[in-house]
């Protein structure tokens, strides 16, 4: 008996134990959950993606190119109003600008500077001609201008440098020197 005794007690030890156990459990399930908690649960869902949602989606690759072509539009637009600015022609001031010499070193320093540019410029029209001859048609338009352009460039250069020559004559003349420099502008 004592071991039924024992055996008994045990048994209702044990199920005491799984009751008191169970109780707290059973308090924190979501059997009793209130619908807020229900809704929540709910809006936890995963998102289904649409193709409206993709379309907003955008990659480093669309911003570098949306970048290039705002840039490239900008530079479009940009020789738009230097070709615009460039068809009017400038009046030609009667003073080239650089040809104000204070002394014959001078004079010959910048004698020596619009020789070099005429050259280079020189070239740059020969070369310009060059890929004229070899230019598909609808580059031949643009080239031409160039060329036209350059050459009007050439032709104030060359004025300029007559000019320079005739302020270097004008230096070397015993007595010249107090003239012009009373007849210079301050610089």
């Amino acid at each position: 008996m004592k071991t039924k005794n024992g055996f008994l007690f045990s048994v209702i030890l044990a199920i005491t134990a799984a009751f008191v156990l169970a109780a707290p459990a059973c308090a924190q399930s979501d059997s009793g959950a209130t619908p807020a908690k229900q809704r929540k649960a709910a809006m936890k869902t995963h998102k289904v993606w649409t193709e409206d949602d993709i379309a907003t989606v955008r990659k480093p690759a669309d911003v570098y190119s949306d970048k290039e072509t705002t840039q490239a539009q900008a530079e479009t637009q940009q020789a738009a109003v230097v070709k615009q600015t460039s068809a009017t022609p400038a009046k030609p001031s009667k003073t080239p600008p650089l040809a104000h010499a204070n002394s014959v070193d001078d004079a010959d320093k910048k004698i020596e500077w619009e020789e070099r540019d005429i050259q280079a410029q020189e070239e740059f029209i020969d070369r310009i001609q060059q890929e004229l001859g070899q230019a598909p048609p609808d580059q031949r338009e643009h080239l031409q201008k160039v060329i036209e352009e350059n050459k009007q460039i050439l032709a104030d250069t060359r004025k300029e440098l007559a000019g320079l020559l005739e302020q270097r004559k004008q230096l070397q003349k015993p007595g010249a020197s107090s003239v012009t420099a009373s007849a210079q502008p301050p610089q």
